[in-house]
């Protein structure tokens, strides 16, 4: 006889009091909550890489190119 890999790890039987409607209506409000983290991570995501892209362009920008000296010159 087969033992539940719930009531293995922690001794007891996991006892759910949610019916199929109440667990259709979290699963439908899990969705909303996922797809709006979804959003917030591409939104995150496009912010990041345009402030790379900034960052980027500022320090090349004002990146030294060295000294200008020229062969000859008194160092």
């Amino acid at each position: 006889m087969g033992t539940l890999l719930f009531k293995a790890n922690y001794s007891y039987k996991l006892i759910t009091l949610l019916i199929l409607q109440q667990a259709i209506k979290i699963s439908k409000i899990a969705k909303e909550r996922v797809e709006i983290l979804i959003n917030l991570y591409k939104n995150l995501y496009k912010i990041a890489k345009l402030i790379q892209e900034r960052i980027k362009k500022y320090y090349n920008l004002k990146k030294s190119k060295g000294l200008d000296l020229k062969e000859g010159d008194k160092v």
